[in-house]
């Protein structure tokens, strides 16, 4: 039994959040990709989107808001699944993204433990 290893797209304007969250994420036997800001999280989505299984998306960025990268991926992709992860609580508008039960919330700054719990709890159980 050879499971694929699940792939994360993780968009974060900040470097060292970006490096962090990578790095949890290939410990814990995950491929990773990273996009600083909304267009390359975009570019990068649309060549990868058959490859990725989850973006962890920051919802505060300089060149456009999480909200609104949410839309244009969901654009690419009515079927992604999203983690959002900001270090301001909760808003409407993030509780509109969350109406989707394919995606989650965690709040900055978290633990490592906490992280991969709630992305394995949005990817889909494989049952090969």
């Amino acid at each position: 039994m050879n499971q694929k290893k699940k792939t994360v797209l993780i968009v974060d304007d900040e470097e060292m959040i970006l490096d962090i969250e990578d790095l949890m994420l290939q410990r814990s036997g995950f491929n990773t990709l990273k996009a600083s800001n909304s267009a390359e999280a975009c570019r990068v989505y649309d060549d990868e989107k058959d490859n990725i299984d989850l973006v962890v998306l920051d919802m505060i960025m300089p060149d456009e808001n999480g909200t609104t990268t949410y839309k244009r991926l969901k654009q690419i992709n009515p079927d992604i699944r999203v983690l959002i992860s900001t270090g301001w609580g909760s808003d409407r508008n993030i509780e509109k993204i969350l109406t989707d039960s394919r995606n989650g919330f965690i709040q900055k700054p978290f633990k490592f433990k906490e992280f991969i719990k709630k992305i394995d709890a949005i990817l889909p159980k494989n049952f090969s």
